[in-house]
């Protein structure tokens, strides 16, 4: 299984947070979370050198999750990104414009399998990669 040093995982609501987090050390991976993108901020810049892989609810304040991406990944390039959201279609897609590198998409609710799927599949941030029961582009 390829491993990360570390994950950050960013998501205003506390139940999916802990969720997201509970999986991921689960199957192993090193797991750092964020309440707000603000929080987020100050935890990348405590383990810059260590995060390999984003992952981060779309929707929050007071910045959203594709603007916190683009902050970070205009800080370490090779950084991948998988956004998670309860949003679909027309919703998703608002957010869509506010992140200019391709990124993975992970239709909430989504199922442990699915998430473990997308950071396996994560390495490559350059690809589009979508796991949901409902197909969504993003």
């Amino acid at each position: 299984m390829e491993q990360y040093e570390m994950i950050l995982v960013v998501d205003d609501e506390p139940a999916d947070l802990n969720m997201m987090r509970d999986i991921l050390v689960q199957a192993g991976y090193t797991v750092v979370t964020a309440s707000d993108p603000n929080a987020a901020l100050t935890l990348y810049q405590r383990h810059q050198g260590e995060l390999h892989l984003l992952i981060t609810d779309v929707a929050m304040s007071p910045i959203n999750g594709c603007e916190l991406a683009e902050k970070l990944t205009e800080l370490n390039k090779a950084l991948s990104v998988i956004f998670v959201s309860g949003y679909s279609g027309a919703q998703a897609l608002r957010y869509k414009g506010r992140y200019s590198t391709p990124a993975a998409f992970l239709m909430k609710p989504f199922t442990s399998e699915q998430l473990l799927a997308q950071v396996r599949e994560s390495p490559e941030p350059r690809r589009v990669r979508t796991a949901s029961s409902q197909q969504s582009e993003f």
